[in-house]
């Protein structure tokens, strides 16, 4: 189709509307947590999202040889899908223990600017879920949710989760805590040896092993199978 000279501007700023909604789309899903603090509603469900190691090597175009595609922007689109305010961050290479004193941090200044306890939760995949489990025996709040995901490390990954143990950080947890793996994982399993050291009345625990062949690389795409369960804790539900 050709169009007339008088067309054209039109045209041209038609395209660039919908262009401008089109960017607007693909990144509003994202929220940082300065732009969260500055818009702190009350009455939103929050979720802190920790990814995998593998996006702190490769960003968010990580692909596993063994498990493929990390589709870190669908998983964090199908949190907000189902109504939740969704904080995240690509970080760096961090030592955990640093960065579970940031996230600490930053969910005790939420709480601070009104946000109840009980609409903020921390959830994490791998070595986001270790981190989670740290902020768990950290932040001293009966109240707020975790989701640790594949985040208690077994076989060759099992160094970080068997120092938690040793130095018994699960004495210090406390909390609304919902852990799942896949039965097939060899990478991560149950965080019941942590849960044990812990005070019963300081926690809610929960814990569900996915009948998967996916092992690890299951978090590594938004399945139903861990999207909707995680989707419904932290919104307050079971």
């Amino acid at each position: 189709m050709q169009l007339q000279p008088e067309q054209e501007p039109l045209m041209y700023r038609i395209l660039a509307t919908a262009l401008a909604l089109l960017c607007l789309a693909t990144s509003a899903h994202a929220m940082s947590f300065n732009k969260a603090i500055k818009q702190a509603d009350p009455t939103a469900k929050y979720l802190f999202y920790l990814h995998g190691a593998i996006v702190e090597e490769m960003g968010k175009a990580a692909s596993s040889k063994r498990y493929g595609v990390y589709n870190y922007d669908r998983i964090i689109e199908h949190f907000e899908d189902r109504g939740l305010t969704v904080i995240d961050e690509v970080r760096g290479k961090v030592n955990p223990n640093k960065y579970a004193a940031k996230i600490t941090k930053q969910v005790r200044m939420l709480m601070t600017a009104g946000v109840p306890a009980r609409n903020i939760t921390v959830s994490g995949f791998s070595k986001g879920g270790y981190i989670t489990l740290l902020v768990a025996s950290s932040l001293n709040n009966p109240e707020v949710g975790y989701v640790i995901m594949a985040g208690c490390g077994r076989g060759k990954d099992a160094r970080p989760f068997e120092l938690f143990l040793k130095n018994k950080r699960g004495a210090r947890l406390k909390g609304r805590i919902f852990s799942i793996y896949a039965s097939s994982d060899m990478e991560a399993g149950s965080c019941r040896p942590a849960i044990e050291q812990a005070d019963a009345r300081a926690i809610e625990f929960r814990e569900t092993r996915i009948k998967s062949q996916k092992g690890h690389g299951l978090f590594y795409q938004p399945r139903p199978d861990w999207i909707e369960p995680t989707a419904i804790f932290a919104k307050g539900g079971r």
